[in-house]
């Protein structure tokens, strides 16, 4: 494993990612409103199935990429396309508003036999998303090049699926306990901000990459 080819595209795709992670998007409010109201089981649920979609879209935006790179046009042209959606993402990031993400929870136990209907609702929540197919397909976009070999984008599609999981898993526990409701309240649109900031710088990199070979 030749590490430098390796980091030559994982550092700017698990960057971007993790940036996309931390910034609430609707699989979080909808992970906040099931772990607040049905409690951690619910929410952790409803978190695998958001990463199962998220894992489908991945393998899609993976197989999709390795037809095209030997089309270096159209791969430019989706490497383009793909940086303008980070710029749209991070306009909205930086002019986000603050809001009240706890409004209106209330406790509501559920049967464990209902409990995994919210493995669905994560589900369904994540793939009739069409924004997730357009965002791994500019993850990969960002992250192949000639040297850069099957077996490592395979290897960063595993990484976006665990980090996806681990990541919505986590949100759960977090919201589960009043304390970090509170902090999550003050800090998240600090947190959307600079998160926008860090895509922006994302996106100009790329769109100097493209534009100075």
């Amino acid at each position: 494993m030749n590490l430098d080819i390796f980091l030559q595209g994982f550092i700017p795709l698990a960057t971007a990612h993790f940036i996309a992670l931390l910034s609430p998007g609707a699989d979080f409010f909808i992970l906040l409103s099931t772990s607040s109201k049905q409690g951690k089981l619910a929410g952790i649920l409803t978190a695998i199935g958001i990463a199962i979609s998220n894992g489908i879209y991945i393998l899609l935006a993976l197989f999709g990429i390795m037809f095209i790179t030997n089309n270096e046009f159209l791969f430019e042209s989706i490497k383009f396309l793909g940086s303008l959606y980070l710029l749209y993402i991070s306009y909205h990031l930086i002019n986000s508003k603050k809001r009240e993400l706890f409004k209106n929870i209330r406790s509501n136990n559920k049967r464990k036999k209902e409990l995994f209907n919210n493995f669905f609702k994560g589900f369904l929540s994540a793939i009739l998303n069409p924004k997730n197919s357009i965002f791994y397909f500019t993850m990969f976009s960002i992250s192949s090049n000639e040297h850069i070999s099957l077996i490592y984008q395979y290897s960063y599609a595993l990484w976006m699926f665990f980090a996806v999981l681990i990541w919505d898993i986590f949100i759960v526990y977090l919201v589960s306990h009043e304390k970090n409701r509170v902090y999550i309240q003050t800090y998240y649109n600090k947190i959307e901000k600079i998160s926008g900031f860090i895509l922006l710088l994302i996106a100009i990199f790329i769109l100097v990459d493209i534009f100075c070979k």
